[in-house]
């Protein structure tokens, strides 16, 4: 209701849907056609921004409704029916629960909903650990193939994010300088001011290191830190991408004791703790906070330390990216800061002469304020779907990867042998996350 029939509507108004056959909704609940689209104008159109009256009404007849339970085969070839036999673009989303995802496959298998003008998009998480991964992946090749398989991470399709490849393909002074010969230090924060809100029962049994940092955040570090392809379609990205995550440092207990850092907010100026939100486990040692360091075994950036923090119920919410270039004479540093959330915007500090008879420098920043968002992130990530586009889409290597590097720092957390620390809700995180960085000379830069 939120984000995937709003991104449906835009993509019907921006044109893109003129071959549009239909669109069917289904969930388990017993409704009619008509009653389901009474939902979706009570719950939908709000959160469409600029929302033509007209047009939603001409979007709105191309739906329809079918209750499925996905457990019950006999519902799936209800749905067989309702799909034009000759149809040669087939997109099924799968907004469900992981633990339904090999039940939905098999069931569509069995109905033909699996032959080669199908693709499915599968949401994250995509299993809670290397192993649920792995099995989910292997799994799904029973009844698909990997390239009818669209697992969508909606960062990937934000602005911002996308343009992060052409900042660095296409400006030569930024190529150059792009190795560890100039770069000291790189920061990535994404950073919430709202809390676990009404998913307490979902975010306890995942916590800020499965939720933000394996996914979205390593994404948003491939694409900063990987080697450019010669050509940058799906096939090459992808393998960059899985190249660069299997070129991290591996983590041990001695490294995770020092290298990274969990932490729960606690109550404060009126704001709920993490222990006392709706569905949370009373004793729970879930983390809403990790900051942690992370280094490349890859001859461009060995020995440049990446540190990256996310956290919930935080002072502000923001995504950034900060580029710290090596200091070549005594206070001469520069930074780059890449902002990808709420603003798209670049600053660039330099150093220049002072005004006057003097031969004393200041640092002034140059501001380039972006393109703002012109299309939704699930917007695009459809549209790239329809078009059989998977450059935006994870495979299945690639992700694996990312969970076998993550996977160490959970098994230690699952023995409790990292303290588990506090930061005040509405602040920017515990004073243990400014000594991590602190070891490398350096401070995190908040807004």
């Amino acid at each position: 209701m939120r984000k995937i029939f709003p991104a449906l509507y835009q993509a019907y108004v921006d044109g893109y849907f003129n071959a549009l056959k239909g669109i069917i909704a289904t969930s388990r609940t017993a409704l009619s056609t008509q009653e389901f689209l009474e939902k979706l104008n009570a719950n939908s159109k709000f959160h469409i921004k600029h929302l033509d009256e007209e047009k939603w009404q001409s979007f709105v007849q191309h739906i329809s409704y079918l209750s499925i339970n996905l457990n019950k085969a006999d519902d799936f070839s209800m749905l067989r029916q309702n799909i034009a036999l000759n149809a040669q673009n087939i997109v099924i989303y799968f907004s469900i629960s992981p633990e339904f995802f090999i039940t939905a496959c098999k069931n569509l298998a069995l109905v033909g909903l699996n032959k080669e003008a199908v693709k499915i998009i599968l949401e994250k998480p995509l299993g809670v650990d290397l192993q649920s991964c792995k099995d989910i992946n292997t799994s799904l090749m029973d009844f698909y193939n990997e390239n009818q398989i669209y697992r969508i991470d909606h960062y990937l399709g934000k602005e911002s994010v996308q343009n992060l490849l052409t900042l660095r393909t296409s400006n030569p002074l930024l190529a150059g300088l792009w190795s560890k010969e100039h770069i000291a230090c790189v920061e990535l924060s994404v950073f919430e001011t709202l809390g676990v809100e009404g998913r307490g029962e979902f975010y306890d049994n995942a916590g800020a290191l499965r939720d933000m940092l394996q996914n979205h955040m390593l994404q948003i570090f491939s694409l900063i830190t990987m080697q450019l392809p010669p050509i940058l379609n799906a096939e090459q990205l992808r393998k960059a991408k899985l190249e660069l995550f299997k070129k991290l440092k591996p983590l041990n207990d001695e490294d995770i004791a020092t290298q990274v850092v969990r932490a729960q907010y606690s109550a404060n100026a009126g704001l709920k703790g993490y222990l006392e939100e709706e569905k949370v486990r009373k004793n729970s040692t879930t983390e809403s906070f990790v900051a942690l360091r992370a280094e490349l075994l890859d001859k461009n950036w060995l020995g440049v330390p990446f540190y990256l923090r996310t956290g919930k119920r935080m002072a502000h919410s923001f995504v950034q990216l900060v580029f710290h270039f090596k200091n070549k004479k005594d206070n001469y540093a520069n930074r780059l800061i890449i902002h990808l959330q709420p603003e798209h915007k670049l600053n660039l500090s330099l150093n220049i002469k002072k005004s006057g008879n003097t031969t004393q420098s200041e640092e002034k920043t140059l501001h380039l304020k972006l393109n703002e968002e012109s299309m939704q992130p699930y917007e695009k990530l459809i549209l790239d779907v329809i078009e059989g586009n998977q450059a935006s889409f994870n495979h299945k290597e690639e992700l694996e990867a990312a969970w076998a590097w993550v996977e160490p720092i959970l098994q230690n957390w699952n023995t409790d042998k990292t303290p588990l620390y506090n930061y005040p809700a509405g602040s920017f995180g515990p004073k243990e996350a400014d000594k991590l960085i602190q070891q490398s000379g350096y401070e995190w830069h908040n807004p």
